[in-house]
């Protein structure tokens, strides 16, 4: 049975079965439960960004978007793994990557060889202490301008993509209350990154502290948040 359109906003888990209340304040009952939530990427605070989402700003490189920015140069903001890789990928399609980071560089934030093949491209330029403080264009993104957050220097150049890489923040406030959670806010299960799982007899790699209550993809602790391929 679908629940269209009703969101989850509570899980007691003191219960058994659990109950799952629903924002129109329906009570569903349930011997187990799923969380399949997943996560919302974090977004930069520059006046007119929701006006060009879906226009030029994007959340992840794929061959889709390095076919639409084939040639021309483009913005990568973040200083993680995940920007990395994304602008290692768009550097051997676009014109130029721009690589903005708030921070003195990628060494703290970022894998070494990830690190040390951004240097050695001549298609990337990193510009640390950097934020986007403007957008540009009609309908679609046409420009990107950044600030030096040290001099106040402002760059504008033009760009119609612009790679948001900074995160994403897990959907877990309605159940908080029930279930461990890590620094991040992500569910954790007995699965743990990079460790054999820490199974109760009978119990699935994905089961949280609570039996019967499971985590999977992005709001699970520990779980790969993109795929790439190139």
């Amino acid at each position: 049975r679908m629940a269209i359109s009703r969101g989850a906003v509570a899980l007691d888990c003191g219960v058994h079965p659990f109950h799952i209340r629903l924002e129109d304040d329906q009570i569903v009952q349930a011997r187990a439960v799923v969380l399949a939530t997943g996560a919302h990427y974090r977004k930069l605070d520059v006046p007119d960004y929701a006006r060009f989402e879906g226009h030029g700003i994007h959340y992840a490189a794929t061959a889709m978007e390095a076919k639409l920015c084939s040639g021309l140069d483009v913005v990568v903001v973040g200083g993680g793994n995940s920007a990395g890789q994304a602008a290692m990928y768009l550097s051997r399609h676009v014109g130029h990557v721009h690589m903005l980071v708030r921070g003195p560089g990628l060494s703290e934030t970022m894998s070494d060889y990830l690190v040390q093949r951004i240097q050695r491209s001549p298609r990337i330029t990193l510009y640390p202490h950097t934020e986007v403080t403007q957008l540009e264009g009609d309908r679609l993104l046409s420009g990107v301008a950044w600030t030096d957050r040290r001099t106040g220097q402002t760059t504008r150049i033009p760009a119609h993509a612009l790679f948001v890489m900074i995160g994403a923040r897990p959907n877990t406030e309605w159940v908080a209350d029930c279930l461990a959670l890590d620094d991040s806010g992500f569910v954790v299960t007995c699965l743990r990154p990079g460790q054999t799982p820490d199974l109760r007899p009978g119990a699935s790699a994905y089961e949280t502290e609570r039996a019967g209550i499971y985590a999977v993809g992005d709001v699970r602790s520990g779980s790969v948040k993109r795929v790439a391929a190139g």
